[in-house]
């Protein structure tokens, strides 16, 4: 039952360190958030909070005394735990952190240059009939699909790309991984489409749908046997007429808010 003078005795005892104390936590809640925003241990962390949620639900709800006594004496084996399983997003946070100081942690993902580099890479690539598969990381991290392939760390270009996949080239077999407008690594590996739909799809398509599969990343397949450029997002593939089109598609996925003010959706698909 509701009671207000419980309330008001807590109110009363509010003080400015009280203020402060709540704010350092919310900064951290915030920074954890953040943290792994860019990684698949978000999606994880929510089942776990969810699983969590409905233990203690049903503990208060029915009062299980078992349920109770290991919810109020597990949440330090919890932090702990937590703290070892993403030992390697917070690795890759106080890297960012070291780099880039407080302000890389309030800045959104920026895809122009991007966009243009990958549209003007695919068109000449499919002009020569050089195939490559290029996946662009969004939210969900792909740091274990980066520690696959070879490092790179350099702004991304067209030249970049299309030297990246020149016939004969080292890594030219595998993907290219993009992540904040740089291409972090190259000849990484990919997961394979469990169920691709079409057989006679290639191992670069299958790919390219196996990675979009499990993360919300967009992969860009050119086909090497005949040229053709296809997009790769939530594991469906969609095959792309032209660099123009390609262009249009991107921004409308990557940047939806200029896009959308730019076309409808039946302009981007003409």
């Amino acid at each position: 039952m509701f009671d207000l003078d419980h309330v008001r005795d807590v109110l009363a005892q509010f003080t400015f360190t009280s203020a402060v104390d709540v704010l350092l936590i919310a900064v951290l809640i915030y920074a954890a958030l953040r943290l792994l925003s860019g990684t698949r241990a978000m999606t994880q962390l929510r089942g776990v909070v969810a699983l969590f949620l409905v233990f203690v639900v049903l503990g208060r709800a029915l009062d299980l005394v078992v349920i109770n006594f290991l919810i109020q004496h597990s949440v330090t084996a919890l932090l702990v735990g937590a703290v070892i399983i993403f030992q390697p997003e917070i690795r890759r946070a106080l890297d960012r952190l070291g780099r880039t100081g407080f302000s890389g942690w309030f800045r959104t993902a920026e895809y122009g240059d991007v966009i243009d580099a990958v549209s003007r890479a695919a068109g000449r690539m499919a002009a020569a009939r050089h195939g490559g598969i290029v996946v662009i990381e969004r939210e969900t991290g792909l740091q274990d699909v980066i520690e696959t392939g070879v490092p790179v760390d350099a702004r991304v270009s067209p030249e970049l790309l299309t030297s990246i996949f020149f016939p004969n080239s080292p890594l030219h077999d595998m993907a290219v991984v993009i992540r904040d407008q740089r291409v972090v690594a190259a000849g990484c590996v990919l997961p394979l489409a469990s169920d691709p739909g079409d057989r006679n799809l290639g191992t670069r398509h299958r790919a390219a749908l196996g990675i979009t599969e499990t993360t919300d990343a967009l992969a860009v397949v050119v086909s090497e046997e005949t040229g053709e450029i296809s997009v790769a997002l939530n594991g469906r593939l969609t095959p792309v007429p032209d660099e123009r089109r390609l262009r249009a598609v991107l921004e409308w996925v990557l940047e939806p808010d200029g896009a959308r003010a730019a076309a409808s959706p039946a302009e981007v698909r003409a």
